[in-house]
């Protein structure tokens, strides 16, 4: 990779870097103990970290990514800080996969309290080294894999008239970065 293609890189992890900030410092003021907290894409990264703090908060959590292997060394992880995890593979773009893991969320811990809408993805480079599907995984991520979860906990936080969501993005989302067009 160039060095093109870490600025890109670099300016999204410091906008993620500024929210995520403002997001623990408002996680550590609420009194969310005993909450359900499910955290797409938490199998490293930034929902990792965001799992794990409300983890350490009291919170037991719900995580999900697509690869079975990483998922299951953070559940570990987290259980090993004595943190009650449940992780379910899913593909947040699939919105078959997105229900099936809000069932199973539910039917195991009985409810869900704070979904965090985290998942994402990104390619870089050129544009013209970007194909359509760069494009469309993109909206599956990104767009899709915020709608379906948000669709399918909605039911149930408006029955009990109780419920946050919480929609993560990085400064990409306002302003257009180099090298990373379909982000």
């Amino acid at each position: 990779m160039t060095s093109k293609g870490r600025w890109p890189r670099a300016v999204a992890l410091v906008g993620a870097g500024a929210l995520g900030y403002r997001l623990l410092s408002a996680l550590r003021q609420a009194d969310i103990r005993g909450e359900v907290t499910l955290v797409t894409g938490s199998s490293r990264g930034f929902g990792y970290l965001l799992a794990r703090e409300f983890g350490r908060q009291g919170c037991r959590v719900v995580i999900c990514a697509r690869d079975a292997t990483e998922l299951e060394r953070a559940r570990a992880a987290l259980a090993g800080e004595g943190i009650e995890t449940l992780a379910i593979p899913c593909d947040v773009s699939d919105q078959a996969q997105v229900e099936a893991m809000i069932e199973q969320a539910t039917a195991h811990f009985g409810r869900v309290d704070i979904l965090v809408n985290n998942a994402g993805i990104i390619q870089v480079g050129p544009v013209e080294t970007l194909t359509t599907q760069d494009f469309e995984n993109s909206m599956g991520v990104m767009y899709w894999g915020t709608v379906y979860p948000t669709l399918a906990v909605l039911p149930q936080m408006r029955r009990r008239r109780a419920g946050r969501i919480v929609n993560i993005t990085s400064i990409g989302a306002r302003l257009s970065v180099p090298h990373l067009l379909p982000y």
